[in-house]
């Protein structure tokens, strides 16, 4: 035993102790870390020896910036609680010692009294031994309670002790940790305000060089004023002479007088403005000072700063030697706390080492103490049932001891009438008494035993005179008892005999009939039993199979689903690329060809009739895996519902059996009773008769154990399967609160993620915007420099200019004017340095701000789970993919773009060779009009010649929409921006084109023939058919307005030259139009692959039905381009409708997928909870085996004690002793062993 420290607080010995540990290099900032000390080493060293006093605990963070003497104070403190804390130590160990003590005493009461009572429940016969082993009990208790309220008086104590200890520490560290942010803050703020200090000193070196050129500049200015002054002086004299001169010319003079005036005016006003001028020369100069003097006290400041930093160099320095020291003491206390550790290991777990493998962790240990505690609290609990046991039984024996007097005077009684010869009258009085006797419920047994054998008797005198009445034999009053009875019967008994032999041998062969009976009902039973586990152990077995063939299976259908989508996306891209270039093709070309359609069509229904039957194929396959899965799982849970109705089945057939097998029972003692009352005619047969009684009443008794050890089996197994049930709904529960938990924190990280994303987008907005607004102020500053170099540099050359011109001007005003502009300018030059310098600022909190945000995501992103990190991976590589794709489609932007530009240029082309034709049929119609009169001209609208040209361009710019809109319905959302810009490329140019043509309309107004009118309204008349032919929803066309002649008959020498050049016009368009037709009906067909256009003639040498059968073929051929057109769209319709469909099967196999997954985790925590129960049967089994050898061995110390009594009253002391030496033993044994089958249970 050790003894305790010289402390006057009450400590706990079960409490944690703390010291420090400096983490962290000697040149930053040192951290001390909590850790477990030890006391054992501590008694001998000279740290507990230096300084005892309280201490703070906790962390202490010391910064570079703190004082000597704060330093100091921080090392005292340490050596201080580590000096406490070996006391505390020290106190504990001894506390540590006391209580094992107390623990092992506690072991050994509880092994006692549970000695006491299986000795109580063996020994019921002895009362002095009782009483003994009660006085022995009560005493241990009396201890036992002492003890324990010892303990709590000392854990109460020193949990209170170190609570309080523990919060001042913590106040302290607080303290500390508040002292050492301001110090850094003010260290900060120093250096801030140094950094500011030099910048300001800088600007106003720079403000002072600028205000002594502007001193300069002032002083070079003054002097130029004065020069002018003294020349206005010169010149006023001279004008003072003049005026003398000439007194006649009063007008002259009072001019200038006014000039005088006037020049006096603006003297005074340069005199106020030279006194402005040294008035703000002496504002400077008091400036100056006041910054020279600010600057001189800056520098002392800072020459401050650099000895203070010096001091601080110095001072780290000598803190790094004492960390250095601390920490060599800090080492040794390591030591001794893991000792004081090992110690601890040792006294929870014994001197086996608990985890061979692995060291003990503080959980492990904090787990161990609890199971001590709990042990102890369980041991008081049934030290409490045992008193109640003992008290109960003490009254029990009393009224016992009571009843047993009552019952033996009335027994005397009945054995005292029995000596004597008796009739049956007179023991029907006795067995009347005994019946009425009120007895307690133990003796009340004994009671109905004496009645029954008494009832026996009765019934066996009753009988005896019966059979003495029926055989003839007539009694009298003084025959009595049953030994005449006998003796009448022995006569009678000889005659009786060969009947009872056979009766005998009936018996015997009944009996070994039902013994036969019931073995084989228990056979069957046990195999049944049997054949239920195995069923269980294959119906398993074909679970975990079916559930792994479902996940092979789960895992093709997903296989072969994502390939059978890559084909369809593969499919997919071939046919938008295919339309993409369509697009192209028809953009460039915009001609029509009729040929290729008729193979398209066919090779479109074969691809469409494949694809139908891909999709069909794979959605059969789709609903037949799912129809397999659904009816596996419905299988699978109907097989186990089977499984338990069986096993309810099998339960009630054995309730039922068990039933039947006790009215069997019943009927059997009923005929066995029958027949023991038939054949109690003699003694002997009376006695074999009890004697099989009581054999067969052993027998029914062990039946009856056994039926009922079958009900209390099935009835654990029922509430085996009851909790198995209610795990599975718990498991259930809980997995569905992990995912709602999983999804909310998927969620909540999702709009942190989300929040901090917006947040730097909006930082780095801001910032662009911040330096755009710098970059706008830097431009305007270097602006308004360059502004005040220009003035500057021209001031010269103006007031040269102003004196060579006109010498009595006034050039105070322009000077005073520039004065103004320069010091407007200045000021626009501060508040422009201001706001730099405030954006400055407000940039780099902004940066601040965004370096936090990076620091929150990084940290965020280290928080996040590895499901929630691979969906972040997941994300990122989706975004990438996404940038890939936007940076093809700006490719294909760019293509586009070239595209739109190539048709510009053609378009270009095509309008240069259209003002190129418009100026030839200009100078021809000049040509003309020198040669004819302008009475024979003939107004007409000449815009019909190009009319043919422009219904086909709206044919074909209707087409381009057409197809734009298939192309976007192809490409999807993110084309339809392309498109439409497209579409506002082609919409600017046919109002270009319009223009033209209104151009050329306004200047060709004339020289048409009434015949090409004729023809140009049939054309316009078709072409408008065409258009409505094709789109129908467009507005009708209104026909051509025709301007007829104004002067009546045109002469006959002018009609055939009009004529020719209207031949010659028509011509030439109707040419160009059938070049146009051809080559987009050719490039139509090429690139729809349509053969069977038949329009492909040129009407220009036809005849009129000819020309309108080859109008109906193109009609034909337009009908079967616009069928083409509506096919492809239904085609992507319905591939569209596909890719919808199996999106949605996709997303129905991941939710199945949840589904397996979570039902194959449940499937594991079962089988996790089978093992478990397994090993806890298998250790219950330990323990009574345990048990029941403690048990024997109690057994066999009792029948020694028993056989020693009658010898061991003399040397009872030596006995008693004896007896305490092998209770210690046995108790200490089964210490051990619950102590060695804790730690395997809990592993």
């Amino acid at each position: 035993m050790v003894p305790p420290a010289s402390h006057k607080r009450p400590v706990s010995a079960g409490g944690k102790m703390f010291s420090f540990v400096m983490d962290g290099p000697t040149h930053g900032v040192p951290i001390i870390n909590q850790v477990w000390t030890n006391a054992v080493e501590l008694s001998g060293q000279s740290v507990a020896e230096e300084i005892p006093g309280a201490g703070s605990s906790g962390e202490i963070f010391m910064d570079e910036d703190l004082g000597q003497q704060d330093k100091d104070e921080i090392i005292l403190l340490l050596g201080k609680e580590v000096s406490r804390l070996s006391d505390f130590e020290l106190e504990s160990k001894y506390k540590d010692a006391v209580i094992a003590n107390l623990q092992n005493e506690v072991a050994n009461l509880s092994q006692k009294l549970s000695e006491t009572a299986t000795s109580r429940q063996n020994e019921r016969v002895i009362p002095p031994k009782l009483q003994v082993l009660d006085e022995d009990v009560d005493a241990k208790e009396r201890e036992i309670q002492s003890l324990k309220s010892q303990i709590s008086a000392l854990q109460k104590g020193y949990s209170q002790v170190l609570c309080q200890t523990l919060s001042e520490r913590n106040s302290e560290i607080a303290s500390l940790k508040n002292e050492g942010e301001n110090l850094r803050r003010d260290h900060a703020v120093t250096a801030e305000v140094v950094s500011s200090l030099k910048k300001d000193v800088l600007v106003k070196d720079e403000q002072v060089q600028q205000l002594k050129q502007e001193v300069n500049q002032l002083k070079s200015e003054n002097k130029e004023k004065d020069h002018q002054l003294e020349a206005l002086s010169s010149r006023c004299s001279v004008l003072k002479e003049e005026l003398k001169k000439e007194g006649a010319q009063k007008e002259h003079r009072e001019a200038q007088e006014k000039e005088l005036k006037l020049y006096k005016t603006q003297i005074h006003d340069m005199e106020k403005e030279v006194k402005k001028l040294r008035e703000e020369l002496k504002r400077s100069s008091t400036e100056q000072s006041l910054i020279s003097k600010t600057l001189r006290e800056k520098s002392k400041v800072e020459e401050k700063l650099q000895e203070d930093s010096r001091r601080k160099l110095l001072q780290l320095q000598e803190m790094g030697n004492r960390e250095n020291l601390i920490k060599v003491n800090l080492e040794r206390a390591v030591g001794q706390l893991e000792h004081f550790r090992s110690q601890v290991i040792k006294a929870t777990y014994g001197r086996a080492k608990p985890f061979q493998d692995r060291p003990v962790s503080d959980q492990q240990l904090i787990e161990r103490i609890a199971q001590v505690t709990e042990d102890n609290v369980n041991l008081q609990q049934k030290k409490w049932v045992l008193q109640r046991e003992t008290q109960h039984s003490s009254s029990r024996q009393e009224e016992m001891a009571e009843t047993v007097e009552k019952l033996q005077t009335t027994l005397a009684s009945c054995q005292a009438c029995m000596k004597m010869s008796c009739c049956s009258s007179d023991l029907k009085k006795e067995v009347a008494l005994l019946q009425h006797l009120q007895v307690s419920p133990p003796v009340s047994g004994l009671q109905m035993v004496a009645l029954d054998i008494l009832r026996l008797s009765l019934s066996w005198l009753e009988e005896t005179e019966q059979l003495l009445r029926d055989v003839g034999i007539q009694l009298s009053s003084s025959d009595k008892g049953l030994s005449l009875y006998l003796k009448y019967l022995l006569e009678h008994y000889k005659k009786i005999a060969n009947q009872t032999q056979e009766l005998q041998i009936k018996i015997s062969s009944s009996q070994e009939t039902q013994q036969s009976l019931l073995q084989e009902k228990l056979r069957e039973h046990l195999a049944e039993k049997e054949q239920l586990s195995m069923e269980r152990l294959q119906e398993e077995e074909r679970l975990k199979a079916r559930i792994k063939r479902l996940v092979e299976e789960k895992a093709d259908l997903e296989e072969s689903i994502t390939q059978e989508k890559n084909r369809a996306k593969e499919a997919l891209e071939e046919e938008q690329k295919r339309v993409q270039e369509l697009e192209n093709r028809l953009t460039r070309q915009k001609k029509a060809l009729e040929e290729s359609i008729s193979q398209e069509k066919n090779r479109a229904k074969e691809a469409l009739e494949e694809e139908q039957t891909k999709v069909q194929e794979l959605e059969n396959r789709l609903a037949r895996q799912k129809e397999i899965a659904e009816s596996s799982i419905a299988y699978e849970k109907h097989k186990a519902m089977e499984a338990i109705e069986k096993e309810k089945k099998k339960v009630q057939d054995l309730e039922n059996r068990i039933t039947k097998q006790k009215e069997e029972i019943d009927l059997q003692v009923q005929k066995e009773d029958i027949l023991n009352n038939k054949l109690n005619d003699a003694l002997a047969m009376v006695e074999k008769t009890q004697k099989t009684k009581t054999a067969e009443c052993l027998k029914a008794e062990s039946l009856t154990m056994q039926l009922k050890e079958t009900v209390a089996e099935l009835e654990t197994a029922k509430t085996k399967m009851i909790m198995m049930e209610e795990r599975i709904q718990r498991l259930q529960h809980t997995v569905r609160a992990l995912q709602e938990d999983h999804e909310s924190q998927k969620h909540g990280f999702e709009n942190e993620i989300m929040e901090y994303k917006e947040q730097i987008k909006q930082h780095s907005q801001t910032i662009v915007s911040l330096e755009e607004r710098l970059q706008k102020v830097t431009e305007h500053h270097k602006k308004i420099e360059g502004e005040i170099a220009t003035l500057k540099d021209n001031e010269p050359a103006q007031e040269g200019d102003v004196q060579q011109r006109d010498p009595a001007a006034a050039p105070s005003l322009e000077n005073s004017g520039k004065d103004t502009v320069c010091d407007h300018l200045i000021e626009d030059l501060l508040t422009a340095q201001k706001e730099i310098l405030s954006q400055q600022e407000v940039i780099m909190k902004l940066r601040k701000n965004l370096t936090e945000a990076h620091s929150r995501m990084s940290d965020l992103r280290g928080e996040l789970s590895e499901k929630q990190k691979m969906e972040l991976e997941r994300n990122v590589a989706l975004v990438q993919q996404q940038s890939s794709e936007l940076s093809v489609l700006k490719e294909k932007m760019a293509q586009m773009s070239s595209l739109v530009e190539k048709k510009d240029k053609e378009l270009e082309v095509l309008k240069q060779a259209l003002r190129a034709s418009q100026e030839k049929h200009k100078l021809q119609l000049h040509k003309e009009k020198e040669h004819k009169p302008r009475n024979a001209t003939q107004t007409c609208d000449i815009s019909v010649q190009i009319e043919p040209i422009h219904t086909d361009i709206f044919l074909s710019s209707q087409e381009e929409q057409s197809f734009s809109d298939l192309g976007a319905k192809c490409k999807g959302s993110r084309h339809e921006e392309v498109i439409q810009r497209q579409k506002k490329a082609l919409s600017e140019l046919r109002a270009r084109i319009k223009e033209l043509e209104q151009a050329s309309s306004s200047n060709h107004e004339e020289h048409m023939d009434e015949s090409f009118l004729d023809l140009k309204t049939l054309r316009m008349e078709k072409n408008a058919q065409k258009i409505l032919d094709v789109k129908p929803d467009l507005p009708t066309l209104s026909r051509v307005e025709i301007r007829m002649p104004q002067n009546g008959l045109s002469s006959p020498g002018s009609i055939p030259a009009t004529e020719k050049l209207g031949k010659t016009d028509v011509t030439e368009a109707l040419d160009l139009s059938e070049k146009l037709y051809m080559d987009m009906s050719k490039t139509l067909g090429s690139l729809m692959n349509i053969k069977d256009m038949s329009g492909h003639v040129s009407m220009k040498h036809l005849s009129p039905k000819e020309r309108e059968r080859v109008n109906q073929l193109r009609q034909r051929d337009l009908d079967l381009v616009f069928d083409k057109i509506t096919q492809l769209k239904n085609r992507l319709e319905r591939k569209e409708e596909l890719l919808r469909g199996y999106e949605k099967d996709i997303e129905q196999l991941r939710q199945s997928k949840v589904s397996v997954q979570m039902y194959q985790s449940q499937v594991a925590k079962l089988e996790d909870d089978v093992y478990k129960q397994a090993e806890e049967k298998a250790l219950l089994k330990e323990a009574l085996q345990r048990m029941e050898h403690q048990l024997h061995q109690e057994k066999r110390v009792n029948r020694a004690i028993r056989q020693q009594k009658v010898g061991a009253r003399k040397a009872s002391p030596k006995i008693d002793q004896e007896r305490q030496m092998l209770k210690r033993e046995v108790s200490s044994k089964s210490s051990q062993s619950l102590l060695s089958s804790k730690p395997g249970g809990r592993s």
